[in-house]
């Protein structure tokens, strides 16, 4: 049986499994998909939701008047995810079971050991299905190297965003010669981004990050060896980054 722990932060409730510690630090105290980007009434795409730390910071930041889309092929995180979305009153979040690909297809997954088949769509596809205009300001990816593919696919629909924030998988090299060309910048996630968040938090939630690290450093005590040597956000294999225009 999974261990289940509880995130508060402010106005955010999080139920997340006490193995995704490490996500749910990336999104409260570290931003690495810079969150702090979003804008009153966006629309938003989150791909990988996962438990749902990040739509559910999207879907305040946004507002009433803003939608997020969560989209998560693992069924038991959806489950979570679904919590999570009423537990924070998000009534501007879709969830979606589902996987986003180049093509139509069921397929099995494998995320952290653990085996599920899910029902995979284009980003397209589902915002047909969703009676949308292909109309992106912000995007985050998290989708375990599957973001060249998707985004080869959808480049057309992508190029408009404002933001595509994401995870790459040794996949950087390939997203900038797709992404580039239209007039996007980039910004890596730095150590010296990491220890700024990491003063900032400091400063004004002493008491919560003081139990993120205490939470970080019971999955491992070497873990605080990354604060010198770097997070694995910070290296190329496993870079993560933000697309954006000014």
């Amino acid at each position: 049986m999974l261990d289940y722990m509880n995130f508060k932060l402010g106005p955010y409730d999080i139920i997340y499994p006490r193995s995704y510690s490490q996500f749910i630090n990336e999104i409260f105290i570290l931003d690495v998909y810079r969150a702090s980007l979003l804008k009153k009434d966006d629309i938003v795409l989150d791909l990988g939701a996962a438990t749902g730390d990040f739509c559910i910071v999207a879907a305040r930041k946004v507002g009433p008047n803003g939608r997020v889309i969560a989209i998560e092929p693992n069924a038991e995180n959806y489950k979570i995810l679904l919590l999570n979305i009423k537990k924070n009153s998000c009534h501007n979040v879709t969830p979606l079971n589902l996987g986003v690909g180049n093509r139509s297809y069921q397929t099995n997954m494998i995320f952290w050991g653990e085996r599920f088949r899910c029902r995979v769509e284009t980003l397209e596809n589902i915002l047909d299905s969703l009676d949308m205009k292909h109309h992106l300001d912000f995007v985050k990816m998290d989708i375990e190297g599957v973001e060249t593919e998707v985004t080869r696919k959808s480049i057309d629909l992508l190029k408009d965003c404002r933001v595509i924030s994401l995870e790459f998988h040794d996949t950087k090299v390939e997203m900038d010669r797709l992404v580039l060309p239209h007039g996007f910048k980039f910004k890596p996630i730095t150590m010296n981004y990491i220890y700024a968040r990491l003063i900032r938090n400091l400063i004004f939630h002493p008491i919560t990050l003081c139990k993120s690290i205490r939470s970080y450093l019971e999955d491992s005590r070497f873990q605080i060896n990354k604060i010198f040597t770097g997070f694995d956000m910070t290296k190329p294999s496993l870079m993560t980054g933000t697309y954006f225009k000014e």
